[in-house]
């Protein structure tokens, strides 16, 4: 099954398509209308609900090959599995079926707003569909249509299918494809990536430019090596995070990527020729010694990522302070919290424009300690998570157990309450975005009852008069209260204000 989806902003241009093609038929939904005007004015309803989403439409279409088809009913069913996969679990929407093709296929159009105003994600949208038809395809007894990132790799030449049909034995090019399918599966962050394969005897080089960007990736394996545009688009080092789902921070991976291939260098690539990722008409560049590594910067002071040591860190999280492990998951491939190599855990403290200023450590005692990025003078940032790009409400907390502990807090809210909310970590010294939280109606100052918390508590009020407190007492703070899982009346008093998801 074949799956592609758009956004687009006029619900009834659509709808006179689908309605407008010979033959096409209504097969389902969850709509009064029954033709475009009407269903176009209904739509419009849940537009209102939150117009500032300019592309509200989302039309998704399903195509059998030409050899397989359904029924109505079947279509319908899976529309509507499909649609709750991808997140749209109070929408609006319609199946529309079309027969002016020789492979049966269905359209989906939906809204992308909830009923409650929230709207539907459209984060590796892209990916999420192809994994979804996958496992449709096999619920249903379909046949499999290659993924679109399997199209964005070299097929095999004439040669390697001889080779395969003569010896039984793959290329080298196409066990490397296998191995990095394999790797990227669960979506590691790029230095994972590259401990993985070399753990499985692949050779990885990285190319920098002189001034420190990523410019090319090569592989090596049984002293053969390719660049990654020589085995597809989906594996140069842009392909890998565009198509397979990697994640890549330089903040956070440039000093453990060079690390681990200088570790490795006894395996050296031999020079071979590749494309700039991000320029693939331009003409080759040389990845020589010169431009091997970036050029010089600031001492980094923070401490490196650990990859071996992020699970056993996440359910040190999760066991100790009874935080969700789909959120630190989440946070994990954002880059805003990893693992050191001494086992502990790292928070990103970032500026409002995503800018990385410093770490934060979590000491064996609970406490954090500050660590800055490196020697050079940074922007005052924060730890901070938001809930959408449309910030309606903040909420200021005393570090990042407590923002975290707060979000799962509110994560058991009436969602048709919620609202998009910044959470920011507040330290004594910290610089508070005072403009961007003047914009907002809400701003909540969730701090523990410390005495040494009192002088800025007056601090943010003078400078923030539409700021409210609220507070979970003194001992352990909404961590505690998270932890209890007990209704408590504090607790109360910041549920009537709330309202968001991540």
């Amino acid at each position: 099954m074949i799956g592609k989806h758009v956004k687009g902003k006029s619900f009834r241009e659509l709808l006179d398509y689908l309605f407008g093609k010979e033959g096409a038929r209504y097969i389902g939904g969850n709509m009064e209308g029954t033709n475009p005007r009407e269903l176009a004015t209904e739509f419009g309803l849940s537009r209102k609900l939150n117009p500032k989403v300019s592309r509200a439409v989302y039309h998704a279409s399903l195509s059998l090959p030409h050899h397989e088809n359904l029924d109505d009913d079947t279509w319908h069913e899976i529309a509507q599995k499909y649609l709750q996969a991808m997140g749209f679990e109070m929408n609006q929407y319609i199946v529309v079926r079309h027969v002016d093709r020789e492979h049966d296929h269905a359209h989906i159009a939906a809204s992308r707003i909830q009923l409650d105003g929230t709207t539907v994600s459209d984060s590796w949208d892209k990916r999420r569909s192809e994994v979804i038809i996958r496992k449709l395809e096999k619920e249903y007894n379909l046949q499999s249509v290659p993924a679109s990132w399997e199209k964005d790799k070299h097929s095999p030449s004439t040669g390697e299918r001889r080779q395969l049909a003569r010896t039984g034995e793959e290329s080298v090019r196409v066990k490397l494809q296998r191995s990095l399918d394999e790797a990227t599966q669960d979506h590691p962050i790029m230095p994972e990536l590259i401990g993985k394969l070399q753990q499985q005897g692949i050779n990885v080089r990285v190319g920098y430019t002189r001034t420190g960007k990523v410019k090319g990736i090569s592989y090596q394996v049984d002293s053969v090596a390719f660049s990654g545009t020589h085995l597809g688009k989906a594996y140069t080092f842009a392909g890998l995070q565009k198509h397979r789902g990697v994640s890549y921070l330089p903040q956070r991976d440039d000093q453990l990527i060079q690390k681990l291939i200088e570790d490795n260098a006894g395996n050296a690539i031999p020079d071979i020729s590749t494309k700039r990722d991000d320029e693939p008409s331009q003409t080759l560049i040389e990845q020589n010694t010169e431009n091997a590594t970036p050029t010089v910067k600031p001492i980094n002071l923070s401490p490196a990522p650990e990859p071996a040591n992020w699970e056993p860190i996440r359910l040190k999280l999760n066991q100790q302070y009874n935080l969700p492990n789909s959120l630190l998951t989440k946070l994990y491939q954002q880059g805003w919290l990893y693992g050191s190599h001494t086992g502990q855990a790292v928070f990103v403290e970032r500026t409002l424009d995503d800018v990385p200023t410093q770490t934060k450590q979590l000491e064996l005692t609970g406490d954090f300690t500050a660590i800055p990025l490196n020697s050079e003078l940074s922007k005052n940032g924060s730890f901070w998570v938001a809930t959408d790009t449309t910030v309606k409400r903040a909420v200021l907390l005393s570090n990042p157990i407590e923002v975290l502990s707060v979000i799962a807090l509110e994560s058991t809210i009436d969602k048709q309450k919620r609202k998009p909310t910044l959470y920011w970590s507040v330290g004594e010294s910290q610089e508070l975005p005072l403009d961007f939280l003047r914009s907002l109606d809400t701003v909540i100052i969730a701090f523990q009852d410390h005495e040494q918390n009192q002088d800025l508590v007056s601090g943010i009020l003078a400078e923030l008069p539409q700021a409210q407190r609220v507070s979970p007492g003194q001992a352990g703070g909404w961590n505690k209260m998270l932890i209890d899982s007990k209704p408590q009346s504090d607790h109360s008093r910041i549920t009537q204000l709330q309202g968001w998801e991540l």
